[in-house]
């Protein structure tokens, strides 16, 4: 068909729908990237185009063409968006074609009609005028119109500004969540290494370097994304240097780019993206060094093997004559004996009566090798190898037995510079308290063999057995008593040396005798044993003394006369422990040897001035004061605990019947081999700590670096997000084809460039000021193509009058010098129509703004 339009014929071919739309006020999009004719959403007919010989614009006087301005695609402006009715004509070059002459004025549209595709019909001249193809822009970003090909539910769901935002910024909001992602699992595997043992460590911090480099890479990603859209939005609302424009687009690459004094005047808000982008790889030498190595205690609730207690019972059963033994050891008793029957080792199951019974005659030998060891030590002796049998080899551990033991339990009799020597011997005082100083000249004296078992009880024959015959003394081997430890000493009132002789200054001042007496006790003790690798300490949490262990009491100086050479006098006669009470007797004895030992380390005394003389054992012991020679000032409380120390030092020979497992307090442990030890029922429950080299997670200090992190991406994608929407919600980059698009405008080609094979530029050009946005190509009246189409403010509006028509001309979206910008922008919305700068978190649209004219 043909359409007559302004004199001229041009033929026409286009392909129409017969539906009606009717076109709303779609804004237009400045910064959308050119609308491709080849796309697959728009499939014109390929239409048939002559060209006229007529001189184009882009050919000089002497007919050669000069290079036209091809860049990647800034549609024209929607004219028909800002004013309905008004059919857009868009020339061939605005699709990144060169015309071969002006583009025709084309005729009106039909009202409300839409062609199907995105290219209207090509009007090709006849008479030397290039046609033009129509162009329906879509304000939804696509080549179709509203209402045109395409899912209408999408179009409507897109039109929200909240999913266009989420459209446009999905990379960049993707990247953030990946950060904050990377960041919580590198929190989640630092936490899940604090505190065990360090394996692994330089794979361990490898991996956590590679999460805080993921982190770090997505977060930094994000606030770049964010900065390439702050680029353009700076560059639309500012003019600046062409210099400075080039550290802008170079600022997250180059660091010296930084450094110019108008980019940080008119680009803050890219300025603080640049750098946040810079200082980001901070977090992958800080998050990494929270994760250290460091010596710790692994504490864990555990069951030990190998753990003993004290049983005393087991010497009940223990018969001398029969050889015990246990996983190939003899067990021993703590007593010595001997029997009213020459040669009985045959007598094994024959039962005691009153002619054949065994009788307690003194400690046994590995009792007193025991007792001396703790005794000369001040200390209880461990058993070999006890740390490693019950804690296991490379931990420490500790636990609490409960059991029954001989105790003393001790009592203060009288303190002072002077002592009622006669009350003292009222209560049983054996000695002369007088002679402590500092009424008298001895520091120490202990008297503790008052009712001693005596071991001769009659002649004997070799072997114990009594030379005369039955009927034997009825006291025979009875244990009468337990002989009371009746001790006097004397303390310093001061701390410092004591005076060294009675005519030293402060003698009768500086000393202070003290008189205390101990009784055996049957003791419920409680006691914690720790075992730190092969150091055994032990702790006495709990001792509850229950009852005497010979229940008489010693009347002194009265001779028993009961046809034994045991003199000792007791009452009452019935407490006494008789030979014929085999099991309670038994014990009784290895209660009295465990006490005699003790008895004979402390029995004595200590002289201290003139002279130093001693005479007792106790000088040997940590009782005594080496470099002095008195005793310790606490003296009641340490006694106590010397025998405590005695008393735990069986359980360093599991030889002793005594010894029993503390998980099965009833059976015998012995000397226990692997298959006893990993015995699961002879466990017992026990705490084991390890000291070793473990991960230590400073949490604190990972989430002060993350958070800081995070709330600079934050905050850079909420700049990021804003951005967007004044790029009217499209994603713009700086890709060269980004560049070479925002650079075509013909006017760049005024600027005195100067040839330069590597891409010098001058420096007169470097300070040429550009801003970025409407560029419209002078006409062929020399007027912008605005200007020509009759496009000023005022002279046309929506519903009165004819459209302007565009006479020739291009219009770009690009960099240009100010003063082209400012004749565009007052040849399209009139003089004193000044666009205000749009703060940085405003999410108003470019285009918004630019139209209004606000």
């Amino acid at each position: 068909m043909e359409r007559q339009f302004s004199g001229q014929t041009q033929p026409i071919y286009h392909e129409t729908y017969s539906r009606q739309q009717t076109t709303g006020n779609a804004g237009w999009n400045p910064i959308a990237a050119t609308p491709d004719i080849d796309s697959p959403l728009s499939s014109p007919q390929r239409s048939r185009v002559s060209f006229a010989p007529l001189r184009s614009p882009t050919q000089d006087a002497s007919g050669l063409d000069t290079p036209s301005s091809v860049g990647l695609g800034i549609g024209p402006i929607d004219h028909g968006a800002q004013f309905p009715g008004y059919h857009p004509v868009v020339s061939r070059d605005s699709f990144q074609q060169d015309s071969d002459s002006l583009p025709t004025t084309p005729s009106p549209p039909q009202a409300n009609n839409w062609s199907k595709s995105t290219i209207a019909p090509r009007e090709c001249a006849l008479d030397g005028q290039d046609g033009a193809p129509y162009y329906y822009p879509s304000p939804y970003g696509g080549p179709s119109p509203p209402g045109g090909p395409g899912n209408p539910r999408f179009a409507q769901l897109t039109d929200s500004t909240g999913w266009k935002m989420i459209y446009g910024g999905w990379s960049m909001y993707i990247l953030f969540s990946l950060g904050f992602a990377f960041a919580v699992g590198h929190h989640v595997f630092y936490n899940s290494l604090h505190g065990k043992p360090a394996d692994d460590q330089i794979g361990m911090i490898r991996f956590g370097g590679l999460l805080s480099y993921a982190a770090k890479a997505s977060l930094v990603a994000a606030v770049v994304f964010a900065y390439r859209q702050q680029i353009w939005v700076t560059v639309i609302n500012n003019v600046l240097q062409l210099r400075t424009i080039d550290s802008l687009f170079a600022a997250v690459d180059e660091p010296q780019a930084l450094w110019s004094w108008e980019l940080f005047k008119k680009a803050r808000i890219a300025v603080c993206l640049a750098v946040l982008a810079w200082l980001f790889p901070l977090t992958v030498i800080l998050t990494p060094a929270t994760l250290t190595v460091a010596p710790l205690t692994e504490v864990r609730d555990d069951r030990c093997h190998g753990v003993r207690t004290l049983n005393f019972d087991g010497e009940k059963k223990k018969n001398w004559r029969r050889v015990d033994r246990l996983n190939g050891y003899r067990g021993i008793s703590l007593s010595l004996w001997n029997s009213t029957v020459p040669e009985s080792m045959g007598l094994v199951d024959t039962p005691f009566n009153e002619t054949f019974f065994d009788y307690w005659t003194g400690s046994s030998a590995p009792v007193e090798l025991v007792t001396a060891q703790s005794a000369l030590t001040g200390t209880v002796i461990p058993r070999r190898n006890v740390a490693l049998e019950a804690c296991g080899a490379g931990w420490n551990c500790s636990y609490e037995v409960s059991f029954m033991a001989p105790g003393y339990k001790c009592s203060e009799l009288a303190r002072g510079q002077k002592l009622d020597e006669d009350d003292l011997k009222r209560q049983g005082v054996p000695f002369n308290a007088g002679e402590l100083a500092p009424n008298g000249d001895w520091a120490y004296i202990a008297e503790t063999n008052v009712g001693e078992y005596f071991n001769e009880q009659v002649e004997v024959l070799p072997g114990g057995a009594p030379k005369m015959k039955p009927p034997y003394p009825k006291h025979l081997g009875a244990l009468r008593t337990e002989p009371v430890l009746w001790v006097g000493y004397s303390t310093l009132t001061r701390p410092g040396r004591p005076p060294e002789n009675r005519d030293a200054p402060g003698w009768n001042t500086d000393f202070e005798a003290v008189v205390f007496r101990c009784e055996h006790y049957l003791t419920n003790y409680t006691v914690r044993f720790n075992h730190t690798f092969s150091e055994q300490v032990t702790t006495v949490l709990r001792r509850d003394h229950l009852y005497p262990i010979i229940n008489t009491t010693v009347v002194p100086g009265k001779n028993a006369k009961d046809g034994t050479k045991d003199n000792t006098t007791a009452v009452p006669e019935s407490n006494y422990i008789l030979p014929i009470d085999i099991e309670t007797y038994r014990v009784t004895a290895a209660y009295h040897s465990l006490g005699q030992r003790m008895r004979a380390f402390i029995n004595g005394k200590i002289r201290f001035s003139p002279y130093v003389q001693i005479e007792t054992q106790a000088s040997s012991t940590p009782l005594i004061d080496f470099e002095t020679y008195l005793p310790s000032a606490n003296l009641m409380s340490e006694m106590q605990h010397f025998y405590e120390n005695i008393t735990l030092s069986l359980l360093s020979n599991p030889q002793f019947v005594i010894v029993a497992w503390a998980a099965q307090p009833d059976r015998r442990s012995g000397i226990s081999n692997d298959t006893v030890t990993a015995d699961p029922a002879l466990s017992y429950p026990c705490t084991k700590t390890r000291v070793a080299n473990a991960y230590v997670y400073n949490r604190r200090d990972l989430w002060i670096a993350y958070a800081v992190a995070i709330g600079a991406g934050l905050f850079a994608v909420v700049l990021g997000s804003a951005a967007l929407s004044q790029n009217n919600f499209h994603v713009r980059d700086v890709h060269v084809s980004s560049i070479v698009a925002a650079t075509r405008a013909p006017c760049l080609e005024d600027l005195p460039w100067k040839a330069s094979r590597w891409g010098e530029v001058p420096r007169e050009i470097l300070e040429t000021k550009l801003g970025y946005g409407v560029v419209s190509e002078s006409g062929p009246n020399g007027t912008p193509a605005a200007v020509a189409s009759g496009m000023v403010s005022g002279m046309w509006m929506a519903g009165v009058g004819s459209p302007p028509l565009v006479v020739g001309g291009k219009v770009y979206y690009g960099f240009a010098p100010k003063e082209v910008l400012e004749r565009t922008r007052v040849a399209t919305f009139g003089p004193g129509k000044m666009r205000k700068r749009m703060s940085a978190f405003s999410f108003r649209t470019w285009e918004q703004s630019y139209g209004s004219g606000s």
